[in-house]
């Protein structure tokens, strides 16, 4: 049993990494010189005298992080559920399902939990 689990463990940390190494679809590559100049002015001629622009900065933070937070909150969950699955612990491995998407709902499609919570506001209040 011990030796199925270390296998388990061993083809789950391969695949991890041979999916964080892989090239993510239509990935662009790196950045041409023409692309980077044009960044640039872009980012230049933006506003602020060349100073930088914050608006929507928390927007754009906010982007940035649910675009890795997704990949890292599936890998963690399939790792707990697998773990609560070979132990035999059902109600551990509802709870993560449960709570994982509860996260995924949050990070995928936030609009429709701030208009939910509104509407729960709404009616109570």
């Amino acid at each position: 049993m011990k030796r199925q689990i270390a296998i388990f463990l061993a083809v789950s940390a391969l695949l991890l990494g041979v999916g964080a190494v892989a090239p993510l679809a239509g990935e662009a590559g790196p950045l041409t010189a023409n692309q980077a100049t044009a960044a640039v002015n872009k980012s230049l001629g933006a506003g602020g005298g060349g100073g930088g622009n914050v608006s929507g900065a928390g927007d754009r933070l906010g982007t940035l992080l649910s675009g890795w937070a997704v990949p890292v909150l599936t890998v963690l969950a399939g790792c707990l559920l697998v773990g609560a699955l070979a132990s035999r612990n059902i109600g551990a491995s509802v709870g993560i399902v449960v709570i994982t998407l509860l996260g995924l709902i949050f990070l995928l499609a936030p609009q429709s939990v701030e208009s939910f919570a509104k509407g729960i506001a709404n009616t109570v209040f």
